[in-house]
């Protein structure tokens, strides 16, 4: 029976894989509500306990490894969701304070005792 109940975890579990890889390869979680994680997550998790608590290892085994899949999926959205965006807009402000500063012309004039003045924008 155990055999059984590996198996069918084996299959269960593995069916995260392709998705989680298509969500690292595409960058996009979009399809993967918030509530969807949470309520997904606390079944297995109490799925997990359950396991332990009846000492089925094919339960327990496979309902640690989709959970962990899970999270890395959770990991990733919020990568993607939160972390990802906020890195972007802070170097889109980077980028857009350094364009701006190299666009304005910057006059270098040396003067007669040899040493350079610059004149152009407050840096």
């Amino acid at each position: 029976m155990i055999v059984l109940g590996l198996i069918a975890g084996a299959l269960t579990t593995g069916c995260w894989l392709p998705q989680l890889f298509k969500s690292w390869r595409t960058r996009s979680t979009a399809d993967f509500s918030w509530l969807y994680l949470a309520v997904f997550g606390t079944g297995i998790t109490l799925w997990m306990i359950y396991g332990a608590m009846k000492r089925d290892l094919a339960i327990t085994v496979t309902n640690t490894l989709t959970l962990t899949l899970t999270l890395a999926v959770v990991g990733l959205k919020f990568w993607l969701d939160f972390l990802r965006p906020r890195a972007m807009a802070r170097a889109e402000i980077l980028a857009g304070r350094s364009s701006r500063l190299s666009a304005e012309p910057i006059d270098v004039r040396v003067v007669t005792d040899g040493t350079t003045n610059v004149v152009g924008p407050e840096v």
